[in-house]
């Protein structure tokens, strides 16, 4: 007969798979971008926007002392390691590239997540506290009230949590598994 641990598990096992489903759907659309990319030669707009941002962030440190530390902020696109160009600070549009695919590709991720999660009603805060009071069945009261409880938190809440939590990657799913695999151990051998 399966406990509340095992199905608990099992929708957990549920959100990894499709948290690792997300982040290889999004490393196929980042290679099929990449290939268009180069094939249609895209690579110019990188560039076009490295050189905006670099006359931004010129502008910005010359300006008021809001601008100024915005300038600061994005000065770490700047790189002045360039061979030829000894002391000379530019933009790498490489990185700013790569840092604005990265930034898509997580958002996108994070949409999918929290699309998947409100589509299968997956709620991570209730299951925990299914398991909470599960473990905790008999228990005292006032040890009871000192774990988790979701009663506060709305139902479509901790979908759109668990959704990000699965858009964010098989890393934090993963952790939470094994959180909740060493607890069900510990109780079968206790």
């Amino acid at each position: 007969m399966m406990d509340v641990f095992d199905s608990a598990l099992i929708m957990l096992a549920g959100a990894l798979f499709f948290s690792m489903l997300i982040e290889r759907l999004l490393q196929i659309i980042k290679a099929v971008y990449d290939f268009l990319e180069v094939h249609y030669g895209w690579g110019e707009h990188w560039n076009r926007r490295a050189l905006k941002l670099s006359e931004q962030i010129h502008h910005a440190l010359q300006g008021n002392t809001v601008e100024k530390a915005l300038g600061q902020a994005a000065k770490h696109y700047l790189k002045d390691d360039y061979p030829g160009l000894d002391g000379v600070k530019a933009v790498s549009a490489d990185a700013l590239r790569s840092l604005a695919v990265k930034a898509v590709c997580k958002i996108l991720a994070v949409t999918l997540g929290v699309i998947i999660a409100l589509l299968l009603g997956l709620d991570m805060f209730a299951l925990i506290e299914e398991l909470n009071k599960a473990a905790l069945a008999d228990a005292e009261l006032t040890t009871v009230q000192k774990y988790f409880s979701a009663q506060y938190i709305p139902g479509w809440l901790g979908q759109v949590v668990s959704g990000i939590a699965i858009g964010i990657g098989s890393g934090p799913v993963h952790k939470l598994i094994s959180a909740l695999e060493r607890s069900r151990q510990q109780r079968k051998d206790t």
